[in-house]
C-alpha cells in the first residue's frame, strides 16, 4: 500500500484513491486462500503472488506467457475493470485470448488458486476417496461391535468362573462348572473352566472317598471292639467264669488280633501313597519271582481245596523295574481274593505273556462267582465291597492296595468277568 501510494505521487495515471478503495474492497471480500494480482495500465499494481511480488518487474506480454504456463497448476479467474469519471467498474470474468500479444482493457484483476486446494479439485478428490472411506467406517464399525461382544463375553465368563471358585471355596462342590458356554471363547478362558470343573469332580471324590472312608472304619472297626467289649465286660461283672472264662477270654483274643491286622492294613495302605518308595525300584527279573509265588498259593491252594496252574511264556532274563515286596502283595491279594470269591474244586491260574505291543503282562484267572457289571468300576474303591460280598470278612482294603501298587508304579490293570463265568485281573506292565 506505502509503495502504491508513493507510486501514485510520481504518476498521477495511477489508480486514484476512490477507485484504489473500490479494488481494495473487491479483494478484502475475496478468501485468504486466494491469491490477487492487479494490473492498470499495462503496469503491475497490487500482487500476492508468491512467485511474483508487488516489485516484480513485469511487461504485460510477458504475463500472458506466465499465465499460459502455470493453468495446469491454478484456477485462475480474470475480471476486468475500466474507470468512468473517476469511478472504477468492475466486469465479469473476462473473455481473454492468451494468444494476443495486447489486450484493451483498463485494468485487470487476476485471482488464482491452487489446483490441490481448489474447492473441485478437493470435491472430486473425496467423491473418489469417498468408497473408501465407508469401507475404512464400516470396518472400524464392526471392529468395534465385535470387541464389545468378546469383552462383554469374556466379562460374563470371568463372573462365571468366579462364582464356580466362591462355591468350590464354600464348601458346595455339587453345582458343575459351566464349560459349555465358554467353547465359543479364548481357548485360555475354556481351558481354566475345564480344569476347574476337573478340580471340582477331584474335591468331590476326594469328599466321598473321605466319608466312605470314615464309614468303612467305623463299620468295619465297630465288629471287633464291640465283641472285646462285650466278653471284656461280662468276664468284669461276673457274668462269665469257669470253663467259658477261658473261651471268652479266647474269643478276646481272635477280635484283638482281628482289630490290629485291619489297623495294619490301613497303615500301609496310608504309606503306599507316600512316594517315597520310588526311589528304591530295583530291575527285577520276572519269571523266577512269578514262579516263587506260584508255588506259594499251590501250598495254600491245597488247604482251600482250590486248583492252581501257571503259564510263563517269557523269557528267564525279561526283568522290570519294581518294588519286588509291594508287587508280591499285588499277587497274594489277588490270591485272597480269588479264595474268597471260588468254591472247593475251582481253578485259580497266574500267567504272564508279552502282548502285541511288546509289553509284558500278567494275568490272574480264576473260575469263581465273577463280579457283576455295576460293581467293576466300583471294586478297586477304598472299603467297597461288591453285592456278592456282603457277608464276606474282610474291610475293602485289598483290592484297592491293589489298584494304588498298580498305578504308583506307572501301570494299567483292567477286569474281564461275568456273573458266576470267573474274574480275570490283567495287568499291563508298561
Amino acid at each position: 500500500m506505502q509503495r502504491f501510494q508513493a507510486e501514485r505521487q510520481k504518476n498521477p495515471t495511477i489508480l486514484s484513491d476512490k477507485s484504489w478503495n473500490q479494488v481494495r474492497r473487491f479483494i478484502e471480500q475475496k478468501p485468504r486462500d486466494i491469491e490477487i494480482l492487479v494490473i492498470h495500465d499495462k503496469k503491475l499494481l497490487f500482487s500476492t503472488f508468491t512467485d511474483m511480488p508487488e516489485d516484480f518487474n513485469l511487461t504485460l506480454n510477458d504475463f500472458y506467457s506466465y499465465l499460459k504456463a502455470t493453468f495446469s497448476e491454478y484456477n485462475y479467474q480474470i475480471q476486468s475493470f475500466y474507470i468512468v469519471d473517476d469511478e472504477l467498474y468492475i466486469t465479469k470474468e473476462a473473455k481473454l485470448n492468451l494468444d494476443k500479444d495486447l489486450i484493451d482493457y483498463s485494468g485487470l484483476i487476476i485471482t488464482r488458486r491452487s489446483v490441490l486446494s481448489s474447492p473441485s479439485f478437493n470435491i472430486i478428490r473425496f467423491r473418489f476417496m469417498l468408497p473408501f472411506y465407508i469401507i475404512i467406517v464400516i470396518t472400524e464399525l464392526i471392529f468395534i461391535t465385535f470387541g464389545i461382544f468378546f469383552i462383554r463375553t469374556i466379562s460374563n465368563s470371568v463372573i462365571k468362573l468366579k462364582q464356580a471358585t466362591e462355591n468350590i471355596i464354600n464348601g458346595n462342590i455339587d453345582t458343575p462348572v459351566d464349560t459349555a458356554l465358554n467353547k465359543r471363547e479364548a481357548d485360555e478362558i475354556s481351558s481354566l473352566a475345564e480344569n476347574l470343573e476337573k478340580m471340582r469332580l477331584t474335591l468331590k471324590e476326594n469328599s466321598e472317598r473321605k466319608s466312605r472312608f470314615i464309614m468303612g472304619i467305623s463299620h468295619d472297626l465297630r465288629t471287633p471292639v464291640a465283641l472285646i467289649k462285650g466278653y471284656s465286660e461280662a468276664i468284669e461283672d461276673g457274668v462269665i467264669c469257669g470253663e467259658n472264662l477261658c473261651k471268652s477270654a479266647c474269643l478276646i483274643n481272635q477280635n484283638a488280633v482281628r482289630l490290629e491286622e485291619m489297623i495294619n492294613d490301613l497303615i500301609n495302605y496310608v504309606k503306599l501313597n507316600n512316594t517315597d518308595w520310588k526311589q528304591n525300584l530295583q530291575s527285577v527279573a520276572l519269571k523266577p519271582q512269578l514262579e516263587s509265588y506260584l508255588c506259594n498259593m499251590r501250598c495254600a491252594a491245597d488247604m482251600y481245596k482250590r486248583k492252581v496252574s501257571g503259564d510263563f511264556n517269557i523269557t528267564d532274563s525279561l526283568t522290570v523295574k519294581m518294588d519286588a515286596n509291594l508287587f508280591q502283595r499285588v499277587i497274594e491279594n489277588l490270591f485272597t481274593n480269588a479264595l474268597r470269591y471260588t468254591r472247593d474244586g475251582d481253578e485259580i491260574s497266574l500267567n504272564a505273556y508279552i502282548n502285541s505291543d511288546n509289553i509284558p503282562v500278567v494275568s490272574f484267572k480264576d473260575t469263581g462267582s465273577g463280579i457283576e457289571k455295576k460293581d467293576q468300576e466300583r471294586v478297586f474303591d477304598l472299603f467297597y465291597r461288591g453285592t456278592n460280598s456282603r457277608r464276606e470278612d474282610g474291610m475293602g482294603i485289598g483290592l484297592a492296595v491293589v489298584k494304588t501298587v498298580i498305578d504308583s508304579h506307572g501301570w494299567n490293570i483292567e477286569i474281564k468277568s461275568e456273573p458266576n463265568m470267573g474274574t480275570e485281573f490283567i495287568i499291563t506292565l508298561n
